[in-house]
Order: structure tokens, then sequence, then C-alpha cells
């Protein structure tokens, strides 16, 4: 038996669902994780976080959005592919990444001309 979604072996009694597809693990925790940067009452959340704890937005990144957000910085305006080749990352994995740098304020996506920038959230 395989993935549904991606192909890899399963074994026949393989207890991942989504819906009717049985999927591997992979599978199942990216369909459960957020797919959508722009959400303002996650926004909202963070921030009165934040400000409740004092915390700094910078201590609660991993090193890998730290590196992303620095070259967000560093050039201005990136494209997510330009990203996810840099970073090695599947589309999926910077998607996460970008959600948590745009939660925290840090990082937004920009239209200009007909691409979708990152840019650093000012």
């Amino acid at each position: 038996m395989k993935c549904s979604r991606c192909g890899r072996e399963l074994d026949e009694e393989y207890p991942y669902k989504i819906r009717w597809e049985r999927v591997c693990e992979e599978c199942y925790i990216d369909n459960s994780l957020p797919k959508h940067p722009c959400d303002p009452i996650a926004q909202m959340v963070m921030e009165n976080f934040m400000e409740t704890f004092k915390r700094s937005p910078m201590e609660e990144l991993s090193e890998r959005q730290k590196n992303i957000y620095e070259f967000i910085k560093e050039k201005g305006r990136v494209t997510p592919e330009e990203i996810a080749q840099i970073f090695g990352l599947r589309p999926l994995d910077l998607t996460q990444d970008f959600i948590i740098l745009r939660r925290f304020g840090l990082a937004k996506g920009s239209k200009i001309g007909d691409k979708v920038y990152y840019v650093i959230w000012e």
C-alpha cells in the first residue's frame, strides 16, 4: 500500500488517514499545519502574547527562521523560490517559517509587479 499523497510505501495497518486517504506520517503532519500566513486573529493573539510576557520575537525564532529573516533583511526583497533554493526547503517548510515571521511582525509578503516578494515588515 502506498501513501495517497506522496507515494511512500505504507504498512497495511498504517494509522494515518485524511478523510478516506491513507497517508504517511509526514503527509499527515503537513496536512494539519496552517497554510495561510495572513490570519488576523492569530496575528492579534501573537502580539498580545508577546506583550503580556515581554518576549522579543527574535528570542522565539529557530536558527533557520533567524537566518531567513537576516537573508530577507540583507537582500531587501526576495521571492519565496529564492529562499527555498538557498536554504534547501520544501515549499511547505518555507510557508511554515514565513508564517512565524509574519505572525511576529518581522516579514510580510509584498506584490511588486507580477511577483510576490518577502520583505521586512516596517
